[in-house]
């Protein structure tokens, strides 16, 4: 396991970090999901996808969340598009991701020289896929969210994760996803549950890592999955601190100029090179 600091070149300046007490709202879990491709947008089906994401939004609501979700024709382009950008996104809308204060979409996933791209049902404004050019999440454009989780291959691929400097700029405090391939399957439910659960005791950051991670054994159909997690902050120390907040921690909301990733050490996936040790 392996925690790494880097720092954009726009950061220029180191500010002082003070962490304030947490401010009280109404929390939310959104999740999105596709299992079957039948709209006019591609891809392969996978029944399990939705009850990954379920598992994980109704152990929210157990945890005293309330919960919110948008599955099959119903997860489009727009609610990943921040109007900030395209004046038809709708990410900080009544049904747009950025309105959950931690948020989850269960999707093919692919990757070109922009960095990751999301696969959508239905085809919206000519376009079956979101990608980091359109996204930019938390309260600096308008949203609310805290943690965005990518259950999708290539959503942190270790040689483009600074791509994700573009939508953290909205302030949002943690991203994770996969380095490679991520699989679906019933025997991937209970780890969605597993992470939000523990999310609330450790970092989510940290748990996202722990518990997303397979190596190829008989109990994981030989497949090796690698999960990546990044925590943002305006300094070194408070991107780091990022990975140790809690779904209830409630940090203050800070500008993208720092990042850490933390990784584990020389995972192999599908689809992707071998993670440094």
């Amino acid at each position: 396991m392996r925690d790494k600091i880097i720092l954009p070149f726009l950061a220029l300046i180191a500010l002082i970090v003070t962490f304030s007490s947490p401010v009280s709202n109404a929390d939310q879990a959104r999740s999105y999901a596709i299992t079957k491709w039948d709209g006019d947008c591609s891809g392969s089906q996978r029944d399990w996808w939705d009850d990954m994401c379920m598992k994980w939004r109704n152990t929210m609501k157990n945890k005293g969340w309330s919960v919110w979700w948008n599955n099959f024709n119903l997860v489009r382009v727009s609610k990943f598009v921040d109007p900030a950008i395209s004046a038809w996104g709708v990410d900080n809308g009544s049904s747009g991701i950025d309105q959950g204060n931690a948020s989850m979409l269960c999707t093919h996933g692919g990757y070109d020289g922009n960095g990751w791209y999301g696969k959508m049902h239905t085809k919206e404004n000519g376009e079956c896929a979101v990608n980091l050019n359109q996204m930019k999440l938390g309260t600096a454009t308008g949203g609310k969210l805290r943690f965005l989780h990518l259950s999708s291959c290539n959503s942190i691929r270790w040689d483009q994760k600074e791509k994700w400097f573009g939508p953290a700029a909205g302030k949002v405090h943690v991203i994770t996803g996969f380095h490679g391939l991520m699989y679906i399957g019933y025997y991937y439910v209970g780890e969605y549950g597993d992470l939000a659960n523990e999310g609330f005791s450790r970092g989510v950051g940290k748990v996202w890592v722990d518990r997303m991670h397979h190596v190829d054994h008989w109990y994981n159909v030989w497949k090796t999955v690698c999960p990546i997690a990044l925590g943002f902050g305006d300094t070194e120390t408070a991107s780091a601190a990022a990975l140790n907040e809690r779904y209830n921690s409630k940090y203050p909301d800070r500008s993208a100029y720092w990042m850490t990733y933390r990784w584990k050490s020389g995972c192999d996936p599908d689809g992707a090179s071998k993670l440094p040790n």
